[in-house]
């Protein structure tokens, strides 16, 4: 069955069942827990039949349990410095590295049998203080809404242990590139391509994982939250006729990492360019940006500064579905995305707006390029490279020269925009979470049966 088949009967054909099944989720960051509840997912496991109980930090947050709590949904707290905890630190490194050779040396078979009979038993060893909610709710599946986090891991060990059917859902389309610790029975992600990296770099079976398209991204085709360039500008204090660059920060990486310094050699040369307009620009900073080492840009008219600011104690940042929305529609109406390796850079291509990737920073150089080579270009960037999908720029004015490029051709890099949305953004309809939440409860049914 091809895919777009796969997806429709995920999609129409919902379980029938006579009795509810039950659910434990694991949230652990803000981020994730806002891309699913927000769009809906409780709801749609609800609907389908099943009992659910969240473990979250967000559980001692009130208005964090208050957005989501239904008839048929609990929440319990789960402490994340105990979740992550290692009990067998050298023994869980010793097993992850034994499955990584056995993945290498192309026997993915035994790497799924090591995580079954050594490494779900390290894990679930840091999972004792859960283990008695786990056998009074006996629950017919344990999903984990960002499997990388980790937050998961002790307790899908655990429920590994126990025969309960496991799901984890890879968040980001960066996440495949990165060591995974646990084989869960099923997975779920964005698209095909995540997919394909899932088997070569995790090695999972491309049987046990489905392809969902991205829950994150289900707010911007929602047509309650479409705002019409006017009306984005008006809200921002922009004006409609100029052209609008967005430019998306990567986020405080590292203690002394610098992010200023791009920004700042961006301005130093568009001031010079004299580029019609003049162009506005929306500096949306990263979540984990930090907002007064950008002090400096506030008082520039031609500056409008934006981000996530909703948050949640224990989970970081937590962004309203309002907020997504805005998001959104920045990207709607830009007419060029900047950025040095956010998301941002990949979500453009929905709305169809060139990006532009700078690798430099005047105030690092030495250190910036190290850190792209080898965590960005070696790794989820090196498709988007090396397919021509996004513009590169190299200096300032090479940047200026793409933004002049970008503005005068729309079209420019049309084709890798589109190879993005096909084949690494998975399918853009809103759905999303609809198609996980259809996963979920049908791996719980099939326990009960």
């Amino acid at each position: 069955m091809n895919l777009k088949n796969r997806l429709s009967s995920l999609s129409t054909s919902p379980p029938s069942r006579k009795k509810s099944v039950r659910l434990l989720i694991e949230t652990g960051d803000g981020r994730s827990a806002s891309a699913l509840l927000e769009s809906g997912f409780l709801k749609h496991c609800l609907n389908l039949g099943a009992e659910i109980h969240v473990l979250t930090p967000g559980a001692n947050h009130r208005p964090f349990v208050e957005s989501y709590q239904e008839a048929g949904v609990r929440f319990s707290y789960l402490s994340v410095e105990r979740a992550i905890a290692v009990r067998y630190p050298k023994l869980s490194r010793h097993e992850t590295h034994l499955a990584r050779w056995f993945m290498m040396h192309g026997m993915r078979g035994v790497q799924r049998w090591l995580w079954r009979h050594a490494g779900s038993r390290i894990a679930a060893a840091d999972a004792d203080f859960l283990r008695e909610l786990v056998d009074e709710e006996s629950p017919d599946c344990f999903f984990t809404a960002h499997l990388n986090q980790g937050f998961g891991r002790s307790l899908l060990g655990l429920c590994t242990r126990k025969g309960i059917p496991t799901v984890g859902n890879v968040f980001s389309w960066d996440h495949p590139f990165y060591p995974q610790r646990v084989q869960p029975d099923r997975l779920t992600c964005w698209s095909p391509v995540i997919r394909d990296k899932l088997v070569q770099f995790g090695g999972y079976s491309p049987e046990s994982i489905e392809v969902t398209g991205a829950p994150v991204f289900d707010p911007y085709f929602d047509p309650k939250g479409i705002l019409t360039r006017q009306e984005l500008c008006a809200r921002m204090n922009l004006d409609p006729s100029r052209p609008i660059i967005l430019f998306a920060t990567l986020g405080q990486m590292r203690m002394f990492w610098d992010e200023t310094g791009t920004f700042r050699a961006f301005l130093d040369a568009l001031d010079q360019a004299r580029i019609p307009g003049p162009p506005q620009i929306i500096l949306r900073l990263h979540p984990i940006s930090v907002d007064h080492y950008f002090e400096e840009f506030r008082s520039r008219p031609d500056v409008v500064f934006s981000r996530y600011s909703r948050y949640c104690p224990g989970m970081r940042w937590w962004p309203s579905r309002e907020e997504v929305y805005l998001a959104g529609n920045i990207l709607r109406h830009c007419d060029v995305c900047i950025s040095p390796g956010s998301t941002m850079t990949v979500e453009a291509a929905i709305f169809d707006k060139p990006s532009v990737v700078p690798l430099f920073n005047p105030a690092m150089p030495d250190e910036y390029e190290r850190f792209f080579t080898i965590n960005w270009l070696n790794k989820h960037f090196k498709f988007l490279i090396q397919e021509d999908t996004v513009g590169v720029a190299g200096t300032a004015s090479d940047l200026i020269e793409s933004i002049r490029h970008a503005l005068d051709d729309p079209s420019w890099l049309s084709e890798g925009r589109r190879r993005i949305r096909d084949e690494l953004l998975g399918p853009l309809d809103g759905r999303a979470t609809e198609r996980l939440a259809e996963i979920v409860v049908n791996t719980a049914t099939r326990k009960r049966k």
